[in-house]
């Protein structure tokens, strides 16, 4: 899988699912962080993170991957890790350190990184919206393991947005179906687990709702029990305001 440079010691790290699926929004990330100041190219390719195989129960495997992946780090000398993807960042920063006394790397999720930098040069914000509506859906690798709840949100208002919650969100955002391997296990149960979440979606009579997270935003765009709501992928907003032709 392909990992892209930032520089001796960074890189961006999109995931296997994102790559596989939705290379169009790993372009945007790409785009993003060259505008905001972050250069990037493409090294030498590396392995999958691990975390579906530990979602999995193969932990011998995932341990293997994981070793693997640090050695090949620490050959790059990289000292931080930026991902769009929850799942790898919980593997990163979490699974890792379990697995790994050694493990050093910073991990950063990559709305982290662009908060950060549109704080320090607001100027980069291009097409600020007019106060706009929008639902934001907590993940559960995002919210629950990460405890990144704030920062999107954040985030959002600073690009123009009015955010709406969900009637359960934060700790106790309802899942989605998308996570933890249940979409490939157990599609009807997955299935089931959505038609519980859009009835939140029409309570609110808000026609967008906005996902980081890559499962997520393929389960809602897949299913067709969504009508007349908007589902997005953060980078897509990240594009239009920042004034970045979308992929």
């Amino acid at each position: 899988m392909g990992l892209f440079g930032f520089g001796s010691n960074t890189v961006y790290y999109p995931g296997c699912f994102s790559l596989a699926k939705l290379k169009n929004k790993v372009e945007n990330y790409k785009k993003i962080l060259k505008k905001i100041g972050v250069n990037n190219s493409l090294p030498e390719d590396f392995r999958c993170c691990s975390g579906i195989l530990i979602n999995a129960g193969y932990d011998k495997e995932a341990r293997k991957i994981a070793r693997d992946n640090l050695e090949l780090f620490e050959k790059q000398k990289i000292k931080k890790i930026i991902t769009n993807c929850p799942l790898c960042l919980k593997t990163f920063s979490q699974d890792y350190k379990e697995m790994m006394p050694d493990w050093d790397i910073d991990i950063e999720h990559i709305l982290i990184t662009v908060l950060k930098k549109i704080k320090e040069n607001p100027n980069l914000v291009k097409n600020p919206l007019p106060r706009e509506k929008i639902i934001y859906h907590d993940p559960c690798y995002l919210g629950r393991y990460s405890k990144i709840y704030k920062q999107p949100r954040e985030l959002l208002i600073l690009l123009g947005y009015d955010v709406v919650d969900l009637p359960y969100a934060r700790e106790e955002s309802l899942c989605t179906g998308a996570c933890g391997n249940l979409k490939q296990l157990n599609p009807e149960l997955a299935d089931e687990i959505f038609r519980d979440f859009i009835k939140q979606l029409y309570k609110l009579k808000i026609n967008k709702i906005v996902t980081p997270d890559p499962y997520v935003y393929q389960h809602l765009k897949d299913n067709s029990g969504i009508e007349n709501i908007q589902v997005l992928e953060f980078s897509d907003i990240i594009c239009d305001v920042l004034g970045i032709r979308r992929s």
